[in-house]
């Protein structure tokens, strides 16, 4: 288990929607105490990673980054770019930490990988976590399956919070949202 997550072997995937669609899932989250498998994509702890380093950087396919919620990166901001996927951890989906994780790598940082959420969430969260960044969403839940499954994306129209993209309406022009110095 890292860190609550329930960690797949690395001969079974979970389910991974990504796309609007599932697809096949290559990518393994390993355990920071367990085997790294040949021949398959890893998804592996920072620590694991700042640890292992050398011998990560040796392997013949893809590393990834699983970052828990008090992950600080910044001290490998500028190296991102070596990881083709990053997964951000929800250990309850009550923890919204993996949204501003998100963000910062997509905006501060300027990762344009995959970002993946992992863990516990639901599908309210999923349209707010893909307005932050995240592109990805594996999943073992069965309801948020079957929510995939039957094409439900609870959008709301209106936020108070600007996102990432350009059909996201500017700040300061949102007719429902409050303006500094108004009493709406």
């Amino acid at each position: 288990m890292v860190d609550g997550l329930n960690v797949a072997s690395p001969v079974e995937s979970m389910p991974l929607w990504k796309n609007g669609g599932f697809v096949e899932d290559p990518w393994t989250v390993i355990d920071d105490d367990a085997p790294i498998p040949d021949g398959r994509p890893v998804f592996v702890s920072l620590d694991r990673w700042r640890n292992e380093r050398d011998d990560l950087d040796q392997r013949d396919t893809p590393v990834g980054l699983l970052l828990a919620p008090d992950s600080d990166w910044a001290d490998i901001a500028d190296m991102l770019t070596h990881f083709p996927a990053i997964a951000v951890q929800m250990p309850k989906f009550a923890d919204g930490r993996a949204f501003s994780i998100a963000r910062l790598l997509r905006e501060r940082d300027g990762y344009t990988g995959e970002i993946r959420a992992v863990g516990d969430y639901f599908i309210d969260q999923v349209p707010l976590m893909a307005r932050v960044g995240v592109d990805a969403f594996q999943t073992e839940d069965p309801i948020l399956i079957r929510a995939f499954e039957n094409g439900e994306w609870p959008e709301v129209a209106n936020y108070m919070q600007p996102a990432l993209g350009t059909s996201e309406v500017p700040a300061g022009t949102r007719p429902w949202a409050r303006k500094k110095g108004t009493k709406e």
